[in-house]
C-alpha cells in the first residue's frame, strides 16, 4: 500500500488529503475553475480542459469544448437498439458496456490502425478523438439507460443550450438543482490515479492496441465489481436495509454498532466507499455533504 509503483501526472493520492488533480485538492480544484452560468460548480467541460492539459481554462476555452461536445453527443439509432434487446432486468452497467461496445464501429483509432498508415507517433491523435466523442456521449447513452430501467422508456431529447452535467440531469427528468449534482459527481468521480482496477483495465486493454471503445468497455467491466464501483450500490444497499430494521427508530452508537457486528459476525463484509489508502474522511463525501447542507 505504502510503495508508488505507478506514475501519474493527471491526479494522486494523498493519504491525508484525498485526491488531487493536477496537484490541486477537491476544494481548489472546485475554486480555481470557471463556473457553469448561475451555478457555484465548474462545468465538466472546464474541468476536462484542465485534466487534459493541467491549466486552468478561461470561459472562452471552456465555450470551445462545450460547443466541441455538441457536436459529438448525437448518438447513433443502433446502440439505442442493441440496448433495447437486452433483458429489461439486466445490470444498468451491462447496458453500459454494450452501448459503448456497440459504438465501437466508430472508432477512429481503428480505422486509422486499419487504414495501412498507422503511425505510433502520432497515434494519440485518433486515441484524443475516440476518447473526446466516448466522454461526450457517455451521458446520453447513461440517460437513455435509466428512463429505459426506471422511466418506462420515456426519453427525453437532449437540450442542446446545456453543457453536459446539466444535460445529463434535464434528460433524466431531475430538477434544476441536480444539475450541480451531476457536474460535482461527474468532477468528483473522474480520475483516481491509474492503479485502480477500471483504470488499470484500460491500460492494459490499450496496451495491445484495442481501440478506446474495447479499453473503457473493459474498465466499466472491472468497474461493475463489487470491490470497485458496485461498492456504492452495496453500500446503499446496506443501509436502506439497516433502516428498514430500524423500524423508524433514529439510528444511534449503539444499534448502529449491533448492526455492523451482525453483518461481521454473519460472515459478510460491511460494505463501503472511498480509496482504501485514506487516513481521513474522503474529501469527496465531504463535497457532497456540504452541498447537502447548502441546498435548500
Amino acid at each position: 500500500r505504502d510503495i508508488r509503483s505507478l506514475v501519474t501526472d493527471i491526479s494522486y493520492l494523498d493519504p491525508q488529503e484525498g485526491i488531487r488533480f493536477r496537484g490541486k485538492t477537491i476544494p481548489e480544484t472546485f475554486e480555481a475553475l470557471p463556473k457553469a452560468a448561475g451555478s457555484a460548480y465548474p462545468t465538466v467541460e472546464s474541468f476536462w480542459y484542465f485534466l487534459l492539459t493541467g491549466d486552468v481554462p478561461t470561459q472562452a476555452q471552456v465555450d470551445e469544448v462545450v460547443a466541441e461536445w455538441k457536436t459529438r453527443q448525437n448518438v447513433p439509432s443502433y446502440v439505442f437498439d442493441a440496448i433495447r434487446a437486452l433483458p429489461r432486468d439486466s445490470h444498468p452497467m451491462v447496458m453500459l458496456s454494450v452501448g459503448i461496445m456497440a459504438m465501437q464501429k466508430d472508432s477512429k483509432f481503428a480505422a486509422f490502425y486499419n487504414s495501412g498508415k498507422f503511425n505510433k507517433m502520432v497515434a494519440w491523435e485518433s486515441v484524443y478523438e475516440d476518447a473526446s466523442d466516448i466522454v461526450a456521449r457517455i451521458p446520453i447513452v447513461a440517460a437513455f439507460i435509466y428512463n429505459l430501467k426506471y422511466k418506462g422508456d420515456k426519453q427525453i431529447a437532449i437540450d442542446p443550450k446545456l453543457d453536459m452535467g446539466a444535460n445529463f440531469a434535464h434528460m433524466i427528468g431531475q430538477s434544476d438543482q441536480y444539475k450541480d449534482v451531476a457536474r460535482m459527481y461527474f468532477i468528483l468521480h473522474s480520475d483516481h490515479e491509474s492503479g485502480n482496477v477500471s483504470a488499470h483495465t484500460t491500460h492494459l486493454v490499450h496496451s495491445a492496441l484495442s481501440d478506446p471503445y474495447y479499453a473503457y468497455s473493459a474498465g466499466l467491466n472491472g468497474l461493475a465489481g463489487p470491490l470497485h464501483g458496485l461498492a456504492n450500490q452495496e453500500v446503499l444497499g446496506w443501509i436502506m436495509e439497516f433502516q428498514k430494521k430500524l423500524n423508524g427508530a433514529e439510528p444511534t452508537k449503539e444499534n448502529v454498532t449491533k448492526a455492523l457486528w451482525d453483518t461481521l459476525n454473519a460472515g459478510q463484509v460491511v460494505p463501503g466507499y472511498g480509496h482504501a489508502v485514506l487516513r481521513k474522511t474522503d474529501p469527496r463525501y465531504t463535497a457532497q455533504r456540504e452541498f447537502c447542507h447548502n441546498t435548500p
